[in-house]
């Protein structure tokens, strides 16, 4: 008896599933949406992204300096996908120390230092 119920419930099952294929006033499924347009950040290479990088303002706010290395790391990890996180950070400091950002490298140093000043 059980498995005449469990062939019963998979027959309607796949008689309603063929009666809404062949019904053409059922809703169809939309095609999929488009990707999103790539970043043209990520198209650069490593001399485009040395010559497009720009100092973390210390003027600018704490979520615009954040998204900024968020996209500098996703920048490495997709053309770089080999470096650690070491690696990512000795080119970051590379970066910002070439392009002369003071005020970052001093809120670097500044939180190298031990909490109360030993």
């Amino acid at each position: 008896m059980r498995s005449f119920t469990i062939a019963f419930v998979a027959l309607s099952m796949l008689a309603v599933t063929a009666a809404r294929a062949q019904d053409d006033s059922a809703p169809a499924i939309p095609p999929p949406a488009a990707p999103e347009a790539p970043d043209p950040l990520f198209a650069l290479d490593d001399a485009g992204f040395d010559a497009q990088f720009q100092c973390p303002d210390p003027q600018s706010s704490p979520d615009a300096r954040l998204e900024e290395l968020a996209r500098y790391t996703e920048w490495a990890k997709l053309h770089h996908p080999d470096w650690n996180f070491k690696k990512r950070l000795d080119v970051r400091y590379s970066l910002l120390r070439r392009h002369a950002c003071a005020a970052t490298l001093a809120n670097i140093a500044a939180s190298a230092r031990p909490p109360f000043g030993s």
